[in-house]
C-alpha cells in the first residue's frame, strides 16, 4: 500500500538551497521575476525548473523547439535541451561546457568548427590545416564531414556565442 504525499506543510520535507549568485545573475533573476509576474525570486526559480523540465520531458533526440511569431517561427536553441550530435567519431570528442554542446578534436581544447573555419577563411587544403594543426589527415578529413553535416547546429551555437558575448 502506498502512502499518499501530503500537502500539509507540517509534513512534508522541505530542503533548504543557500547559494551564491552573481549580480548579473540576479538582475536576470529580476528581469525573469517581473517578465513573469512571480511574486519573490523563490517563485521565479521554481517556474523556471517547472518549465525546463515540461520542456526536457517532451524534448526527443532530433526534436528542435520553434518560437512562432507573427513574423515567422524563429528556432530557439537551448543548449541544456539539445541532444548533443552524436555519431562513430574517431577524433572527435564532447566535453563538458556550460552550453555548448559541439564536438572537440580529441586530446585538444579545440573545437573541430574553429578548425572547418580556419580552413575556409585562409584557403587551406586538407595537407595544409592538418601540418598548421599537427593532426592527422584523417583527423581534418572529420572534422570537415562533421561540420558540414551539423552546418545548422553549428551556426545556432555561433549565434548564441555572439549574443553572450553582446551580454
Amino acid at each position: 500500500m502506498t502512502t499518499p504525499i501530503s500537502s500539509n506543510p507540517e509534513t512534508v520535507e522541505n530542503k533548504r538551497q543557500n547559494f551564491n549568485i552573481t549580480p548579473e545573475q540576479e538582475a536576470k533573476l529580476n528581469w525573469l521575476r517581473d517578465a513573469i509576474a512571480a511574486p519573490n525570486t523563490k517563485e521565479t526559480i521554481l517556474r523556471s525548473i517547472d518549465l525546463m523540465v515540461t520542456l526536457k520531458r517532451h524534448m526527443r533526440p532530433g526534436t528542435q523547439l520553434f518560437l512562432h511569431t507573427r513574423e515567422g517561427q524563429v528556432r530557439l536553441l537551448i543548449p541544456e535541451l539539445e541532444s548533443p550530435p552524436t555519431g562513430d567519431w574517431q577524433y572527435l570528442v564532447e566535453r563538458p561546457h556550460p552550453w555548448r554542446r559541439q564536438l572537440y578534436i580529441k586530446g585538444r581544447k579545440l573545437l573541430a568548427s574553429t578548425v572547418w573555419q580556419d580552413m575556409i577563411v585562409n584557403q587551406m587544403s586538407i595537407e595544409e590545416a592538418a601540418d598548421n594543426w599537427n593532426l592527422p589527415l584523417a583527423a581534418i578529413e572529420e572534422a570537415i564531414h562533421y561540420c558540414e553535416s551539423h552546418q545548422e547546429f553549428l551556426k545556432l551555437e555561433a549565434e548564441e556565442e555572439r549574443y553572450r558575448l553582446e551580454q
